[in-house]
């Protein structure tokens, strides 16, 4: 295809993506008019064009899914990572928000990761081509690995103490550490809550999951068995009592972990 056209057919989709979005700015094309601006590296219009349509359509997931996408491309993880846990907290099967958040964890070289969350994603969406095709270039042996591991008995060289740069940590936010927790990595969702009562060491919720993630498993059977009032109630009553932030999109957030949490309680 001839680049000079394949240019020129991107930019008239997106003039008729634009008008769409401008007669109505509760429209869906603003997916297809990011996307458009991604593919010419437009990659500050496709994330204003984002930004904007999730602020109309909040509960909509493909518009942070798509949003994680254009934030990762930009090589800002942090905010990518926050993107695609709204996506999930909205969508908990959404296919393009796991794949996207397994692709940022194989960016950080974190493949266990990657494989769980591809994993998840299997379960909501067996025989999906491009989630199978990952798993196995995954699981496919890696003869590098072993060179350099020969190479190393080979010719033993004294280790020396570098300070290595650590992949960025993810903000600290709720609806992360319950993809953590749902993945099974509790000491992680902790790490994620204890941040959270750095920065607000008001925040009763933050507080009473860590005490609950650190309870031994049958401790919390017992807990669960004995509690008659709904966990969705209880999360629900401690989220209007912490003093936290009360945005719109932050309340949002809050209320849909608490529904996520409380689902998985029952």
């Amino acid at each position: 295809m001839n680049p000079a056209k394949s240019g020129g057919s991107l930019v008239g989709r997106i003039g008729s993506y634009l008008q769409i979005f401008a007669k109505d700015p509760s429209s869906t094309a603003f997916i297809p008019l990011a996307e458009a601006y991604r593919q010419i590296g437009l990659l500050d219009d496709a994330l204003e064009a984002t930004r904007l349509g999730t602020k109309m359509l909040p509960h909509f997931s493909p518009g942070f899914s798509t949003m994680g996408r254009i934030l990762a491309q930009m090589g800002r993880t942090d905010e990518a990572l926050n993107a695609y846990a709204t996506a999930l907290s909205i969508d908990s099967q959404s296919k393009s928000a796991l794949i996207g958040l397994a692709c940022l964890h194989l960016a950080h070289g974190e493949r266990d990761l990657a494989r769980k969350t591809l994993g998840q994603a299997e379960e909501f969406h067996p025989g999906d081509e491009k989630i199978t095709d990952m798993l196995v270039a995954l699981d496919l042996p890696t003869p590098w690995s072993e060179i350099k591991q020969a190479a190393q008995i080979k010719e033993p060289v004294p280790q020396l103490e570098t300070e290595v740069d650590e992949p960025a940590e993810p903000i600290p936010t709720a609806t992360l550490a319950e993809i953590y927790v749902k993945q099974g990595l509790t000491d992680k969702a902790i790490k994620i809550y204890q941040d959270i009562l750095i920065q607000n060491p008001g925040n009763e919720v933050a507080r009473e999951r860590i005490l609950h993630l650190q309870q031994p498993f049958s401790a919390k059977i017992e807990i669960s068995a004995n509690e008659q009032v709904p966990a969705t109630s209880m999360i629900s009553s401690e989220l209007q009592s912490a003093p936290v932030d009360q945005s719109p999109l932050t309340v949002l957030k809050r209320w849909l972990t608490a529904i996520k949490q409380g689902r998985a309680n029952v």
